[in-house]
């Protein structure tokens, strides 16, 4: 008994330093993918998700505002005109606090199609090979990176349901669900972000869904590395979201390296 309990623990140990030794892999590479942005010719990529999110910013601020005065003009408030600014405040603050919780997957939903092209350029510089351009190619995948990211997005959720839900057993509950529960929900988030990263090298592969679901799970500590500081910087209040647009295309490049360089030493 005590020879097989041993033994599961030293698996158990080794697993684990072997998912950190990925992790911390996968972490570094994220420097070495600015770099290759910039001596590559690639930096002007970085202005896409600039302009994007401002443009969204702006519309949702804008949007949320008038609609915030549409609502304290309504019969019902006509007697609270003086309520009218402090309504108009609760709604802006609303959206940047529901922006700020699953910005990040509205992120990556939006940029689809451009970290698809982003991912291709990247692999493209570092082993040669000609992607030619195919509209249909683009548009299938920027479709399965939305659905991924919905897909993931929906996983999270439930986890974190489920953690929201073990708040209410007695004792350990509240303590478990409050400390272990957030830091357990944040690396949940980071493999989530990671797996969209990393999935549009896995499509170029023509891998399935199902089977790039099975080579994230198989290298858990890569996927966590890659979204590890995206998924980071969300919780930064208010310009969180504005960053995690530009890492994104960041975190896309440095995934693309390390799967193309895991690529050529298996080879």
């Amino acid at each position: 008994m005590r020879l097989a309990r041993d033994f599961i623990c030293e698996k158990i140990k080794i697993y684990g330093m072997s998912i950190f030794q990925s992790f911390s892999k996968s972490l570094g590479i994220q420097g070495r993918a600015v770099g290759f942005l910039f001596s590559n010719g690639m930096a002007w990529m970085l202005l896409i998700p600039i302009v994007l999110f401002v443009g969204m910013a702006i519309f949702g601020i804008m949007s949320i505002g008038e609609l915030a005065r549409m609502a304290s003009e309504s019969l019902l408030v006509q007697d609270w005109e003086f309520m009218v600014p402090f309504i108009v405040i609760f709604f802006k603050l609303l959206f940047f606090i529901v922006f700020g919780m699953w910005g990040g997957y509205v992120v990556v939903i939006i940029m689809s199609p451009f970290m698809a092209y982003v991912s291709e350029k990247t692999e493209q510089i570092l082993d040669g090979k000609e992607y030619p351009f195919d509209l249909f190619q683009v548009l299938k995948d920027a479709l399965r990176g939305i659905l991924l990211a919905i897909r993931n997005c929906f996983m999270e959720f439930l986890i974190g349901l489920l953690i929201f839900i073990g708040a209410f057993i007695p004792i350990i509950g509240p303590i478990a669900s409050s400390v272990l529960g957030t830091v357990f929900l944040f690396f949940v988030s980071a493999y989530f972000y990671g797996f969209s990263f990393m999935d549009y090298t896995n499509e170029r592969r023509r891998l399935s869904v199902r089977q790039s679901v099975n080579y994230v799970k198989n290298n858990k500590g890569m996927a966590v590395g890659h979204g590890f500081i995206f998924a980071l910087v969300l919780y930064i209040p208010f310009v969180g979201p504005f960053i995690s647009a530009l890492l994104a295309i960041t975190s896309t490049v440095a995934a693309t390296i390390e799967m193309v360089d895991a690529q050529e030493q298996a080879a």
